[in-house]
């Protein structure tokens, strides 16, 4: 008897820690939990098993509750008939890692939180506009490669999407978001942010974290965003960012870890300056530009030899060209040529073998009484049908089936080849157009070069005449 009745109190301790209750009363396909209250409002469940998502979701005591709390456990998807039965009145949604896969949405939540999963599909079913109240949404840590099912959540005010698997990010799925304040997109696969909308607003947004990615450049200049204060940009491959003076709000900014051109660099920081907005991070073993301990690469500008061997490439690559050229040329009209006096080779053979058919024709003499005028138009129509027939012969030696084929073998042989010299002589000339491109900016690069040359040598003789003036009043 003691033996049961420490079973029976384990077994209920269990069962209370759980949140597990009715497992025998439940329908088949249902499973059933019990809150362990830790407020009036409030559902806690320490364990939640639920392994197939067909399955319903039974919450015994939630009628009167608005915060759901799973710490742990086991959820393979929760799926719109969950979120439009048992979740359909609850405002505050934290779910911990039960290795979550896909997710609901109700018109009711206002605060969620799935973190440390591994979601890849969010449930949002189409509702009236305005219909669904999520301000705060925590996604991090998670597997998403798209975020477009958002676009319904126009309350919206905190998103954290870290740690996911984004690439690309249309920001047009915020576009209808005016009360979004933070958004965060750090430390996912983003190699390209724009938006599909001509001018994108976002009113209240003063946090935007988008450092630990894989961008290359960033353009802001279609971005109304009045209010951003903080701008994350480090650990990127960045090495170039447009539209910065647009942000006037903009009061810290982070830009270590990325590719910066210094010309470009050099750029931005001033105008960072003259906005007053603090470089809150820096890269080690770097001097930096303007009082900055940011890295840049500086652009190498050519030497004249550098110029020089250019120049001698092009000359002889445009000397190549008219080779290529001219012999493309020749090859071409050498095959109209063959195929012009081939045509006219089977034109004199066929009206040769024409101009050799002679008609043969027989003719009786007259009979009084008019017998054997049947016969008579019997042998006329045959002699008559005797040129027909060696002409018909004789076009069909000159044309025959397998010259024919012969024909249309050579003619498409020949298209076939004028096909490619069309495409060797676009090549050619596509080559052409960027020989012509690159003599353009070689020439103007070594115009640079020789002014600059030019600058050097007047300021040396000017420092030379300096030191001789130097020298000759030391003298005297």
């Amino acid at each position: 008897m003691l033996l049961r009745y420490h079973i029976t109190v384990a077994l209920g301790l269990l069962a209370w820690y759980a949140g597990v209750v009715f497992a025998a009363g439940q329908s088949e396909g249902e499973i059933a939990y019990k809150c362990v209250t830790a407020g009036p409002k409030t559902c806690f469940l320490n364990v939640v098993k639920l392994q197939d998502a067909n399955h319903k979701l039974k919450l015994v005591d939630i009628e009167d509750k608005t915060i759901l709390n799973i710490k742990g456990g086991s959820i393979v998807a929760l799926q719109t008939q969950h979120c439009s039965s048992v979740f359909a009145k609850l405002e505050k949604v934290s779910i911990g890692r039960v290795g979550l896969k896909e997710l609901c949405f109700a018109p009711s939540f206002v605060y969620v939180s799935a973190e440390h999963n591994r979601i890849r599909t969010l449930h949002v079913p189409e509702a009236a506009p305005g219909a669904y109240r999520v301000e705060v949404l925590r996604l991090n840590d998670n597997q998403l490669e798209s975020v477009e099912s958002m676009r319904a959540f126009v309350a919206l005010k905190e998103l954290h999407l870290e740690r996911n698997a984004l690439s690309t990010l249309d920001m047009a799925c915020f576009a209808e978001m005016p009360k979004l304040e933070k958004l965060y997109l750090a430390y996912n696969r983003l190699n390209v942010i724009a938006s599909t909308v001509s001018e994108l607003s976002l009113p209240a947004l003063s946090v935007l974290a988008l450092q630990n990615n894989t961008l290359t450049v960033f353009d802001l200049r279609t971005w109304s965003l009045p209010n951003l204060e903080l701008l994350e940009l480090s650990a990127n491959n960045l090495t170039k960012v447009s539209g910065l003076d647009n942000v006037q709000a903009l009061s810290d900014i982070s830009l270590a870890g990325n590719r910066w051109q210094c010309h470009e660099l050099d750029q931005m920081l001033e105008q960072l300056e003259k906005n007053d907005v603090t470089v809150k991070d820096g890269d080690l073993n770097c001097g930096g530009i303007r009082n900055s301990s940011i890295c840049c690469t500086p652009v190498e500008q050519p030497m004249e030899e550098t110029l020089q061997t250019k120049l001698a490439k092009f000359d002889t690559l445009r000397e190549r060209y008219g080779e290529m050229e001219a012999r493309f040329n020749e090859a071409v009209q050498k095959t109209i040529d063959d195929f012009e006096a081939k045509i006219r080779g089977l034109k004199k053979s066929y009206e040769k073998r024409i101009e050799e058919v002679v008609p043969v024709t027989t003719t009786k003499p007259e009979t009084m009484d008019g017998e054997n005028d049947e016969e008579e138009r019997s042998t006329t129509d045959e002699t008559a049908v005797e040129p027909v027939a060696k002409a018909a012969l004789c076009d069909e030696c000159v044309c025959s089936k397998e010259s024919m084929d012969k024909v249309e073998s050579k003619l498409a042989e020949l298209e076939q080849k004028l096909v490619d010299n069309n495409a060797l002589l676009k090549g050619l000339k596509d080559n052409q157009s960027q020989f012509s491109y690159m003599t353009v900016v070689a020439k103007h690069e070594f115009r640079t070069a020789v002014k600059r040359g030019e600058y050097k040598l007047k300021e040396l003789s000017s420092m030379l005449a300096m030191l001789r003036e130097h020298v000759k009043q030391k003298s005297t």
